[in-house]
């Protein structure tokens, strides 16, 4: 969002970081009661819309696979990845 703000024409900035500072909590209700919301914004002839759907199941990537993305290790928790290291290599305390 502060990307995109930083384009925008003061007033709908403004509605924009209004969403950001306050509305983003409805949105969270509505999702964490399995409900769909939406935020848009619109300047001069550009509408850009955001629909939010709640999710139930993510597919992840198998941490065993030897082609992981590049992100996979940056957003891990380092604990339980030591630990899963660990006991896939026999050993019993992973500190």
């Amino acid at each position: 969002m502060r990307t995109i703000a930083s384009a925008l024409d003061r007033q709908t900035a403004h509605e924009a970081w209004d969403w950001v500072t306050y509305g983003h909590k409805e949105a969270e209700d509505a999702l964490t009661n399995g409900e769909a919301t939406t935020f848009a914004l619109t300047q001069q002839d550009t509408h850009i819309e955001w629909i939010l759907r709640p999710v139930t199941f993510l597919p992840l990537a198998h941490r065993e696979s030897r082609r992981l993305p590049a992100c996979a290790e940056q957003f891990a928790c380092p604990t339980t990845h030591k630990i899963a290291r660990h006991q896939a290599n026999g050993l019993s305390d992973p500190s």
